[in-house]
C-alpha cells in the first residue's frame, strides 16, 4: 500500500520518464531505462534483468516504463530517490513557497499574483497566461483563475514547472 504522497511523486516520475524519451529511438532496452529515469548503465542492466525475469514485455518502450514504475510501487527501488535523481519534488516546493507569500500577500490582478508570488517577469506574463488559459477547459464560458487550476497545469506541463522552480530557486 503506498501512501498519497508515494502515489502522487510516481505520477511526476512517470510523466517525466515519458517526457525525457518523447520522441527519441534506442537501439538497446537498457538506454530506455538510462534516459527516461536518469540511471547508469550498469543500474539499467540490473533493472531491466529484473523485468525480464518477471514478465515478457517486449521491445516497447512503454512496457518497460510500466514495469518500472509497478517495481517502484512494489519497493524495488526507492521512489523518493527516484525523484531526487530528477531534481526533486518541484511542485510541493513551490506550492510551499507560494503558501507562505499568500500569508502576506495584500491582494492584487492576476498579473500581479504571477508577478508577485510567483516571480514572474512582465516578459514572461503573457505567455505563461496564455498556456495556462489553454490548459483550462469548461463546459460554459466560466473559468477560475486559482491556484490549485495553476499548480495542476504547471504539474501538466513540466517544461513550466521546472521554469518556475528555477525562478524560485534563484530568488529563495
Amino acid at each position: 500500500m503506498i501512501t498519497e504522497t508515494e502515489d502522487r511523486l510516481l505520477i511526476y516520475i512517470e510523466d517525466r520518464a515519458r517526457a525525457n524519451i518523447k520522441g527519441k529511438s534506442f537501439s538497446r532496452m537498457t538506454e530506455v531505462l538510462e534516459h527516461a529515469f536518469w540511471l547508469p548503465e550498469e543500474k539499467s542492466y540490473e533493472i531491466l534483468k529484473n523485468i525480464m525475469a518477471r514478465k515478457n514485455i517486449g521491445n516497447s518502450k512503454n512496457d518497460i516504463i510500466n514495469e518500472y514504475i509497478d517495481m517502484l510501487k512494489k519497493g524495488y527501488e526507492s521512489i523518493k530517490e527516484q525523484v531526487e535523481l530528477f531534481g526533486g519534488d518541484k511542485l510541493s516546493s513551490i506550492i510551499y513557497i507560494v503558501e507562505k507569500r499568500l500569508k502576506k500577500y495584500e491582494g492584487g490582478t492576476f498579473f500581479d499574483v504571477l508577478r508577485d508570488i510567483y516571480s514572474i517577469s512582465d516578459e514572461e506574463i503573457m505567455e505563461l497566461t496564455e498556456k495556462y488559459l489553454e490548459f483550462l477547459n469548461s463546459p460554459a464560458f466560466i473559468f477560475r483563475l486559482e491556484k490549485e487550476t495553476f499548480h495542476k497545469f504547471l504539474r501538466s506541463n513540466l517544461d513550466e514547472l521546472d521554469k518556475q522552480f528555477n525562478r524560485f530557486i534563484k530568488i529563495e
